[in-house]
């Protein structure tokens, strides 16, 4: 039996993701105590590791009158959720070097069969599930006040990306995402 094949090989990568994960949002929330409203993990199409990412009222803030002194007429809600544009984008990437190396031991992205690929994304996805479900990113109130989901930048249709946050975030949290996405 391959490693790529056996199911405890998947269950190591999904500890891997959630523990980068944990320590990246803990981490980033204590060197920058800002009002955090996105925690995602983005791939690619082909199941690449994950990379960390995450917004803040206050970093948004910053992007938008960046790109507007750079002469670029941008809003907020433009760039809300874009997280390749947030300052926070990679922030604790460093910690996910475990992360990289078992997913390098599934091969080259680039020939992986697709069922590895599916479960390597189940891994990603179930790793922020499990800190959901702990209650990693609070409880109540203050959990509605973070989205947490796992994209694919460029390649993310709208329905995609609201299936998958609606997949690892109670409704309540999602009433602005939903909106912005649906729009």
């Amino acid at each position: 039996m391959t490693l790529e094949h056996h199911p405890a090989a998947y269950d190591r990568v999904r500890a891997a993701i959630r523990e980068a994960a944990r320590a990246a949002w803990t981490d980033l929330r204590r060197e920058h105590p800002e009002s955090f409203y996105y925690f995602g993990l983005w791939t690619t199409p082909l199941a690449h590791r994950p990379v960390p990412t995450a917004i803040s009222a206050e970093g948004l803030a910053r992007v938008v009158d960046d790109y507007r002194m750079r002469g670029m007429v941008v809003s907020r809600d433009e760039l809300r959720w874009a997280e390749n544009d947030s300052p926070f984008d990679l922030f604790g990437d460093e910690g996910f070097a475990e992360v990289e190396r078992l997913f390098d031991t599934f091969g080259n992205p680039y020939d992986r069969p697709r069922a590895v690929n599916e479960a390597l994304f189940d891994a990603i996805t179930g790793a922020l599930a499990d800190l959901d479900a702990e209650g990693f990113f609070g409880t109540g109130a203050e959990r509605d006040t973070v989205v947490v989901n796992v994209t694919m930048p460029g390649h993310d249709e709208a329905d995609e990306l609201l299936a998958s946050a609606r997949a690892l975030n109670p409704p309540s949290a999602l009433s602005l995402y939903e909106a912005d996405w649906s729009a």
